[in-house]
């Protein structure tokens, strides 16, 4: 068995020769000194287990969103993450983490799952708002079913169709598309739900249904032109 007192000079020589590479050779010295300081910030930066875990999970989930509800062929337009208003839940307006790095643009129109729900208010670098249908500022020019009847849609937090001719075929069911200058032609919007006469009795009026629930998007499509 070994002795304490073995175990001390090999402790001694040990430094010894250490001390000879870091003062009489400063490569290796500088080497060393380097190889110890690049195993800190190893250390420093190396994310534990559980915090890598999480990371990973937080990019499945985002994924998986975007799969989800965004089509698998943008063509030429911008998907983008919509970010979280909980617990307020406002549906006249969204923001999203695409910007004008992206190519986005003010006026652009913006889809989930393929229908029309708003157009880009306002742009920044990496960010931009949309104002929603669900807002009780926006219009947008619209047609209707098979006939192609014109409307103007009305936002607000039960959107509707106004200025509809008195006499047009309009009934429940129909389709919404989207009929604006410089967006694309024919954006679903919504489907009819009940006809019936404006309060001035000079036009027809269309309450509408829609297949989404604006508080389920999470990722959306912005239409560059």
């Amino acid at each position: 068995m070994s002795s304490p007192k073995k175990y001390s000079w090999i402790l001694v020589l040990c430094t010894a020769a250490l001390a000879v590479l870091v003062f009489f050779e400063p490569s290796y010295g500088g080497r060393f000194r380097n190889w110890l300081a690049a195993r800190d910030v190893i250390s420093a930066d190396d994310p534990s287990l559980p915090a890598e875990n999480q990371a990973l999970q937080a990019q499945l989930a985002e994924l998986l969103a975007v799969k989800a509800q965004v089509p698998q062929d943008p063509g030429s337009s911008v998907p983008a993450m919509v970010y979280s208003s909980y617990p307020f839940g406002f549906k006249n307006g969204l923001t999203v983490d695409a910007g004008s790095g992206e190519g986005v643009a003010t006026g652009s129109a913006v889809t989930f799952q393929g229908i029309f729900i708003g157009t880009v208010q306002q742009v920044f670098p990496d960010a931009a708002t949309v104002q929603t249908v669900f807002d009780p500022a926006f219009k947008l020019p619209v047609r209707i079913g098979p006939d192609g009847i014109d409307g103007l849609l009305v936002g607000g937090a039960y959107p509707k169709i106004g200025s509809i001719a008195k006499g047009a075929p309009v009934a429940a069911g129909d389709i919404v598309y989207a009929a604006a200058p410089g967006m694309p032609y024919g954006l679903p919007v919504a489907d009819v739900n009940a006809t019936g006469t404006s309060a001035d009795n000079l036009f027809q009026e269309a309450s509408l249904e829609f297949a989404y629930s604006i508080n389920d998007a999470q990722a959306v499509l912005i239409i560059r032109e």
